[in-house]
């Protein structure tokens, strides 16, 4: 049976462990368009990079993964050179990855405020006939409020003060959220938010691919997120500087 894209995306992470990547066939060997910055082009590239990995500490956790048309998308917690959690993304075309996007974070290895990792929480799609609606709903509030800055406008968006939170540096509530937010930014670490590149989304789960600064570094935010009954319920996030042009690998762009 064909595997979904969903189940290839998982494949192709969960590959690392077992250094199968060569072997699965996933991944087309010839074109290969690359979105990590940190890493070259094409297939060899990828296969380079994985001999530089500490193996006998490598692990690979595939959390959730979900689809939307020809991408598959993951949510993964890692071991590679340190404890990591990334979002992977790869476009598909007869069969094969031929497009790859990532954002990767060191992992705390710790609970937040709430008791809550980076990973853990709901893991299955449901509502799949309001994956349309989900997406506009989660592209708007990062659009509106996140980028536009237009905080009054972000009670629509939420079920009182119900967020349930995975970003380690936070505790779970819309209000908490708003209130770590102004504190960052009054510490000089303001996480802004200056465009919406991508939003991917399968039944109730939708991931947003934003670029912004955290304080005065470029970087980009993949936020994950859960909604019921057109809210949003539950966060994850993963935050990644975005190096300078002159340290880029290859010429692709971050989104």
């Amino acid at each position: 049976m064909e595997l979904s894209n969903r189940e290839k995306a998982a494949a192709i992470q969960n590959s690392i462990e077992t250094e199968t990547l060569g072997q699965i066939g996933l991944i087309n060997p010839k074109s290969y368009k690359q979105h990590n910055i940190n890493v070259a082009d094409g297939f060899d590239a990828i296969m380079a990079l994985h001999d530089l990995m500490p193996m006998e500490k490598v692990y690979t956790n595939v959390v959730r993964a979900f689809q939307d048309g020809d991408i598959g998308f993951v949510h993964v917690d890692y071991y590679l050179f340190e404890p990591t959690v990334a979002f992977d993304i790869h476009r598909f075309e007869n069969g094969v990855s031929v497009e790859h996007w990532d954002n990767l974070q060191t992992n705390p290895k710790k609970v937040n405020k709430s008791g809550r990792t980076m990973t853990d929480g709901k893991t299955k799609a449901i509502d799949h006939h309001l994956t349309d609606a989900n997406k506009e709903l989660a592209s708007s509030f990062v659009s509106e409020v996140l980028v536009g800055k237009k905080f009054n406008e972000a009670s629509k968006y939420f079920d009182g003060d119900i967020l349930i939170q995975h970003n380690p540096d936070m505790g779970d509530g819309v209000s908490e959220f708003f209130s770590v937010l102004k504190q960052w930014e009054n510490n000089g670490k303001a996480q802004v938010y200056t465009a919406v590149h991508k939003v991917l989304g399968e039944g109730n789960f939708v991931l947003v691919l934003s670029e912004g600064y955290v304080g005065k570094t470029h970087s980009a935010f993949y936020d994950l997120y859960r909604i019921e009954n057109n809210k949003i319920i539950e966060h994850w996030d993963v935050i990644e500087e975005i190096p300078s042009l002159e340290n880029q690998k290859n010429t692709n762009g971050k989104f």
